[in-house]
């Protein structure tokens, strides 16, 4: 007997995108799931686009109160064996459901396949996320000894019900946003993570993304901050987690992983005063993960080093160039792809 899904799709202010969204759950060659959309206090255009729906899926209007909070309210509402959270920007391909099902085993955390990246008209780029292979089967090893393995976004995810039910809610004052990493790093813990490696799915890039870090004219300081301090909370959950278990972790975690590490050299690189001192050592460290890092390519590892010793040697002005080239997701410029390095 196949399993059913409940998709929730979590909207604020995505009146420009959510039909699409909708529109690729409903197009599903894999009918057996249920569709709930939270809409997160919308004052946009989003409330006349959910009333054309209300005979096709289960429609929650709430008060603001962000990302997690409106996920938290969705999972309440479903019943499926298989959760999926689909971001309001993001789409499915047809047989994503129907794929994900043929493969499914019930003892595991989650289920992951990469999503192909377009810009905000729906134009592919070129590029995918995440850009390396997905990691799958027991990855606790991983999270205890560098605090991280590949995984995808937020709507590349299928998760166990059962292993949600032990999570949820997801708590909104620690993490307003970035769900998907509370929930990824749980699943590493719970049972082994499955993965199909074609991509099912579409990340869409635009000025609103969390992960976007480029403005049309400048770098968003502010935002490489933020996906910091996402890294912190990251490394603090780990830790609770092994002091749970009673768990051996090792000091650097997410911390000394150069995807972290390329955040600590970006911001430095971006101050209006060069702090070299702490950049070189940013620096050293980097060469250290990328050169012991597994998750890495003989070439990914010649691109890190390359970057980051650009980064320590150029003048300011094309230190910032390379910083924001890096970080560009919808760029099809392929100087652009050959150095974005996620």
């Amino acid at each position: 007997m196949k399993p059913k899904f409940s998709v929730v799709i979590s909207n604020y202010n995505y009146a420009d995108f959510l039909e699409i969204s909708i529109a690729s759950v409903l197009a599903q060659t894999c009918t057996d799931y249920e569709l709930i959309i939270v809409d997160d206090g919308s004052t946009d255009g989003s409330e006349a686009i959910l009333k054309r729906y209300e005979s096709q899926a289960t429609i929650i209007r709430k008060r603001h109160g962000g990302e997690t909070s409106g996920r938290n309210e969705g999972f309440k509402h479903t019943t499926g064996e298989i959760v999926a959270f689909l971001d309001a920007d993001d789409y499915w391909k047809p047989d994503a459901l129907a794929k994900v099902a043929r493969v499914w085993d019930p003892s595991l955390g989650k289920l992951q396949f990469p999503l192909q990246i377009v810009d905000s008209d729906g134009r592919p780029t070129g590029g995918r996320m995440p850009r390396m292979a997905l990691t799958e089967g027991r990855v606790d090893h991983l999270l205890l000894d560098v605090g991280r393995y590949i995984t995808c976004p937020t709507s590349g995810n299928f998760y166990s019900r059962k292993f949600l039910e032990s999570i949820f809610p997801v708590p909104v004052e620690e993490w307003p946003q970035s769900m998907d990493s509370y929930a990824a790093t749980y699943a590493g813990f719970y049972g082994p993570i499955g993965a199909i490696h074609e991509e099912l799915g579409f990340y869409r890039v635009h000025k609103n993304n969390m992960t976007n870090i480029s403005g049309e004219e400048y770098i968003h300081l502010h935002q490489i901050e933020r996906l910091m301090q996402r890294g912190l909370r990251l490394r603090s959950l780990i830790e609770k987690i092994a002091l749970e278990k009673n768990l051996s972790y090792s000091p650097g975690i997410v911390t000394d992983h150069w995807l972290y590490l390329k955040l600590e050299i970006a911001r430095l690189a971006l101050l209006p005063e060069t702090r070299f001192p702490l950049l070189r050592q940013c620096v050293v460290k980097m060469f250290r993960s990328v050169l012991t890092a597994p998750d890495l390519t003989f070439l990914h590892r010649i691109q890190w080093i390359c970057w980051t010793t650009a980064i320590l040697l150029l003048p300011k002005r094309q230190r910032v160039a390379l910083v924001r080239i890096s970080f560009d997701l919808a760029s099809t410029n392929p100087l652009a792809r050959t150095v974005r390095l996620t």
